[in-house]
């Protein structure tokens, strides 16, 4: 009797979570299908599907509405951005969590801490900062701010490096190697499933953020994605070109659905294998 109502109890979870799931993926589909119609056929019925397949629609997005030019900024930011994240929160992660030196619970203590402080109460002095350093509406200032070396991925690369033995360290040490030539070939290949997952999320986290572009970028052609997306829906209140605008909001979904396929297990062995130790 108990097994069946076990059994009768996880059909049900398995029946909700795959309700759950079409919610999601509807929204998805529904503006695929309406992203390939005409404006004509948008307004006649948005449930139809398209008698023919419009793909000039994207060709629009890109070129028309700038979003390839979008595109290409948001990729150097997100890359350089990305990589800068990684190497510099890297370097913060290993030093703290392998190094004995004064003031090293300080700097994991201001690493927490960073959670508690809400980004509005941080906004007025981190622009006044911009203006004064003279990075305020280039791509290298917000290159600067995604390149923190705590928070987030300090967290979880120092639990990578605490459990990584120091035995290999000493071992290189003996061979006549320094501190940077340990670090560079030996602790962050050992690292590699911790740097992959933190990667993936402070790329995914780059790519859709809206915020920081939109506070410190004003020339339009230094627009990424998502101002750039934004841009397009107050121009489309007066247009009501909205198939283009459904196609490049697909546009601008996919890269960061691709990637997240392509490397969903690294991300998930990255934070299940190291990223709780210590």
């Amino acid at each position: 009797m108990h097994v069946v109502i076990r059994k009768g109890i996880l059909s049900v979870i398995h029946l909700l979570l795959i309700v759950y799931a079409l919610s999601i993926i509807f929204p998805f589909i529904w503006l695929a299908v309406n992203s390939l119609k005409t404006n004509q056929e948008f307004y006649f019925d948005i449930w139809k599907i398209p008698d023919q397949l419009h793909w000039s629609n994207y060709a629009d997005a890109l070129h028309k509405n700038q979003l390839g030019k979008y595109f290409f900024n948001s990729i150097y930011v997100t890359v350089a951005g990305t990589a800068a994240a990684l190497i510099f929160s890297a370097m913060a992660a290993y030093t703290v969590a392998k190094f004995s030196f004064r003031g090293r619970s300080i700097i994991f203590f201001f690493a927490v801490s960073t959670y508690l402080i809400p980004t509005a109460a941080s906004i007025a002095a981190l622009y006044r900062l911009m203006v004064d350093f003279q990075v305020i509406n280039t791509h290298i200032g917000l290159i600067i701010l995604y390149s923190s070396g705590l928070g987030f991925n300090f967290i979880i690369l120092y639990g990578f490096f605490k459990g990584i033995s120091w035995e290999y360290a000493e071992a290189a040490y003996l061979d006549g190697a320094g501190d940077w030539s340990i670090f560079f070939r030996i602790m962050l290949p050992l690292a590699k499933p911790g740097l992959a997952a933190v990667g993936l999320v402070t790329l995914i986290n780059i790519w859709n953020d809206y915020f920081l572009p939109y506070l410190f970028l004003r020339d339009q052609k230094l627009y990424t994605v998502s101002v750039g997306l934004q841009n397009m829906v107050l121009r489309q209140q007066y247009a009501a070109d909205w198939t283009t605008l459904f196609a490049a909001l697909i546009l601008a979904t996919l890269p960061v659905l691709i990637t997240y396929l392509f490397m969903q297990k690294q991300l998930i062995s990255g934070f299940t294998t190291g990223g709780l130790k210590g």
